[in-house]
């Protein structure tokens, strides 16, 4: 299975946005192959990326720290184990999780005008540019668009660490007060989904969300 995904994927960076890879430490003890399994258990925990995508991510980023073959079985490897504790885990989650409540919460921003993006771009400098093609579109589709929302890739990565979320936000009329209405209106849609928000309601801060990060891959049956 996972040597056809290989196969297929090999080489193709094109449809998705670059990311940076890991820099070695001086330190003696730096080991690739530990780094390259931290990546793929990160990017499966993270839920955004399909087992394509993961394993393109880990030759783009390890294929000049270590060999073809060795990064191709070791790849395949770490994706297998990274699957399988992920979907045990998930056995033992409650029917909703905190990513479920940010689903939720994002959902309703969109039915307000707000458009919003998670696991948006590879960082908050392309984000903060490319959120406005974002907003152009839902216009061209007659969204009445007012603001927005997003978090980049960096940021689900040390959610995914347990350090929390951070979200970008802003607001299409020009000003500060619009801005920060916009960062109001944010906070309470993430807290009305029972989700915890720290914000000091300047525009220099981004709004800050306390949650565990528990992200599904698998397709829950709802029962009803």
């Amino acid at each position: 299975m996972f040597g056809s995904l290989w196969n297929r994927i090999f080489g193709n960076k094109a449809d998705r946005p670059e990311r940076k890879a890991p820099q070695p430490t001086l330190e003696a003890s730096y080991d690739p192959v530990a780094a390259l399994r931290d990546l793929v258990r990160r990017d499966v925990a993270g839920g955004f990326f399909d087992d394509d995508a993961i394993l393109t991510n880990a030759n783009d980023m390890f294929e000049e720290e270590l060999p073809r073959p060795l990064l191709r079985v070791e790849a395949s490897a770490a994706l297998r184990v990274a699957l399988a504790e992920h979907r045990a885990a998930e056995q033992a989650w409650s029917e909703t999780t905190d990513c479920d409540r940010l689903d939720a919460a994002f959902s309703a921003l969109e039915e307000q005008g707000v458009v919003a993006r998670q696991n948006f771009t590879c960082c908050g400098t392309c984000g903060a540019t490319e959120i406005w093609d974002e907003i152009e579109a839902a216009q061209d589709e007659g969204v009445a668009v007012e603001g927005y929302a997003f978090f980049h890739m960096q940021d689900t990565e040390s959610a995914v660490e347990g350090h929390g979320l951070y979200l970008n936000y802003g607001a299409c009329e020009q000003g500060e007060e619009a801005a920060i209405a916009m960062g109001h209106r944010i906070v309470a849609a993430l807290e009305a989904q029972g989700l915890s928000t720290t914000w000091d309601g300047r525009l220099e801060q981004r709004i800050s969300v306390s949650l565990n990060w528990k992200k599904r891959r698998s397709v829950r049956v709802l029962e009803g």
